[in-house]
């Protein structure tokens, strides 16, 4: 490692494709204040925001000592890569952001040291300590490996005061030239007193609410805003303290500055009049607003405390306030299927939310949901570049990943349409009918691009089904089938999960033929033997009735299992000599997904096997 560190190249890796909002270029603030502190320091600093400039490293007129890189999850394997380029010409390298900081053991396969967390004062004692050729041990927030052992140290307390920090320069910035072409970015905060399951701020930056104050953000207001295109407040909730921004604000209109600004916001904001009046006085332009849902229950599970009425409320508030509204919801909670989505359209259309996103929930590392799917065995995708909130990356509850996909889909399609152009253009709003047709297109080019990814997941949708219609001769067309009825016992079914079974087959228009005595002995009642004795003898009467065996199995087969072992092996070359069985493996996280594959394996289209799936559900009033 080249001694002494004097100069440091920071990386912020380019998205992996095209969105909404492609063209409006914000840079985050992460690196481009690291490297301030950095040149405070005395160092050497560039960094690169490949969004801005992505320049050839291998001509690059800059030969670091030390390279960091910052990334989130959709933008990973592009950071490995670059990180990978530099270590092979033995440069060190250092990662952080959201992604790094909740796997540093898979991010240390690519560099030497992880920064979890805030890395404004861990930073620089790394390269203190690199410098000074000590130990590691002492800095907080740092991961790194001694020989094949992981070392993560404590994490440091937050800074409170944030006002110690610098202002971000952001001639730092590689091709940046300030004026009215780009876009300013302003933190005035950090952390989150709310606790949205899919959101990992808590995490990085702590429940505790900390800001600058008025004078200092005024002061880079000056510095950094006033000659840009437009000023960003990229705070995760910018009026969490309305008394604070009240106070801003007021400084604001005091001074006469006069910036184009947005900000992100909670719809509680809409509920002060006052507030209103003086974003939309200070020059507030628009407000983006996790609007998340219009579903009672998925409102509930993502821990929001807001109402349908209060999303209502909010836009149509913001709107007499005359500031425009980007709403952005999440499809694909535990409640959610495919007629939520298509109601949520049907909603903001209602509203005239200006523009918006619908984006399909991710389970990021560090988030809640995450740690459940994960647990749940629920993720079905790991390619890390799909988690831009644009991919079904996940197995729903009450839809398959391929509805999620293409409902979200349409949805966006359906409110980026060209009628919509058009209505903003009767109405002289010029700015946002260009920003939807910039949509349209942006959709037309995304189908291309995810073609292949759609395939993929309706393939996966209905592979079993055409891998049980193998066990079929072929053209062979099923008219009855059979249960035995000791499967239920075998495999612990409970009563409402098999009465809806049991309904939902004859709602597919098949006979189904019984054999055996219902309500047997549980298993522990009766010898493991018997049981399967029954078993086979059922089965054994059903061949000659039946053109297909069904062998439903619920969650506790597993452990039935283990208490059977010695007749498992019997019953495995049982059903290999009648090949017309078919095993559905059920548990409550994949019901949905295998009643599907059971419809179309009968030849129903997946709009019916929907619709009989969801009355059958409200017939027997139990949740499956």
């Amino acid at each position: 490692m080249a001694l002494p560190i004097k100069k440091v190249l920071f990386i912020e890796p380019r998205a992996p494709r095209a969105h909404i909002f492609s063209r409006v270029v914000i840079p985050r603030l992460g690196c481009v204040l690291l490297a301030t502190i950095l040149r405070q320091q005395g160092l050497e600093v560039k960094v690169i925001i490949e969004e801005v400039a992505s320049p050839d490293l291998d001509r690059l007129d800059f030969r670091p000592d030390l390279v960091c890189i910052s990334s989130i999850t959709s933008t990973i394997p592009r950071a490995f890569l670059l990180a990978d380029y530099y270590r092979q010409q033995g440069i060190p390298v250092v990662m952080g952001g959201p992604h790094s900081s909740f796997l540093p053991t898979e991010s240390l396969e690519h560099c030497d040291y992880v920064v979890s967390g805030e890395g404004d004062e861990a930073l620089p004692e790394l390269i203190s300590a690199l410098n000074e050729s000590s130990g590691f041990e002492s800095i907080a927030n740092l991961n790194f490996r001694q020989g094949e052992t992981l070392q993560s140290n404590p994490r440091r307390p937050y800074i409170e005061d944030l006002d110690i920090l610098p202002i971000p320069d952001y001639s730092v910035i590689h091709g940046w030239r300030p004026g009215k072409e780009h876009y300013a970015s302003i933190a005035t905060s950090r952390g989150c007193p709310f606790n949205c399951r899919f959101c990992s701020v808590i995490q990085m930056f702590g429940r505790r609410f900390r800001y600058n104050s008025v004078d200092r953000i005024i002061e880079e207001i000056q510095k950094n805003a006033l000659e840009a295109r437009h000023l960003f407040f990229c705070d995760d909730n910018f009026t969490v303290n309305r008394e604070r921004i009240k106070s801003l604000l007021e400084r604001m209109l005091s001074l006469g500055i006069k910036v184009e600004w947005s900000a992100q916001v909670r719809v509680e904001a809409a509920r002060d009049p006052e507030l209103l009046a003086l974003m939309a006085q200070a020059g507030c332009y628009i407000v983006f607003i996790g609007l998340e849902s219009i579903n009672p229950a998925t409102l509930k599970a993502y821990n929001k405390s807001q109402t349908v009425e209060d999303i209502r409320e909010s836009v149509i508030n913001f709107h007499q306030a005359g500031i425009k509204v980007h709403g952005m919801f999440v499809f694909g909670s535990e409640a959610d299927n495919p007629q939520v989505i298509q109601d949520t359209v049907k909603f903001s259309r209602r509203l005239d939310l200006d523009s918006l996103q619908y984006l399909i929930l991710t389970p990021l590392p560090g988030t809640p949901v995450y740690d459940e799917l994960e647990a749940q065995n629920r993720i079905i995708c790991r390619d890390w570049s799909r988690y831009d909130a644009h991919h079904a990356v996940f197995l729903p509850r009450q839809m398959t990943p391929y509805e999620l996909q293409w409902e979200t889909f349409k949805a966006m399609q359906r409110f980026y349409s060209w009628p919509s152009v058009m209505k903003r253009l009767f109405k002289g709003d010029f700015f946002m009918a260009l920003l939807k047709a910039h949509g349209r297109l942006h959709l037309k080019r995304a189908f291309y691009e995810k073609r292949g990814y759609f395939q993929l997941l309706k393939d996966q949708t209905f592979s079993r089904a055409q891998q049980w219609r193998a066990y079929l001769p072929r053209h062979r067309r099923i008219r009855r089938i059979g249960i035995p009825e000791d499967i239920w016992q075998l495999s612990a079914w409970e009563s409402g999960p098999r009465e809806f079974l049991m309904r939902f087959l004859e709602r597919l228009g098949v006979e189904i033929v019984r054999e055996g005595q219902p309500n047997l002995p549980d298993l522990d009642s009766q010898t493991e033997n018997g049981q399967f004795a029954a078993l086979l003898a059922e089965i054994n009467n059903l061949q000659e009735k039946v053109d297909l065996i069904l062998l439903p199995v619920w969650q506790g087969w597993e452990n039935v299992r283990q208490k059977a072992m010695n007749w498992q092996q019997d019953l495995g070359e049982r059903l290999t000599s009648f090949r017309r069985t078919v095993t559905l493996d059920f548990d409550r996280d994949s019901f949905y997904n295998v009643c599907m594959q059971l419809g179309v394996f009968f030849k129903a289209r997946p709009r019916f096997i929907r619709r009989i799936y969801f009355q059958t559900l409200g017939e027997i009033g139990v949740q499956v």
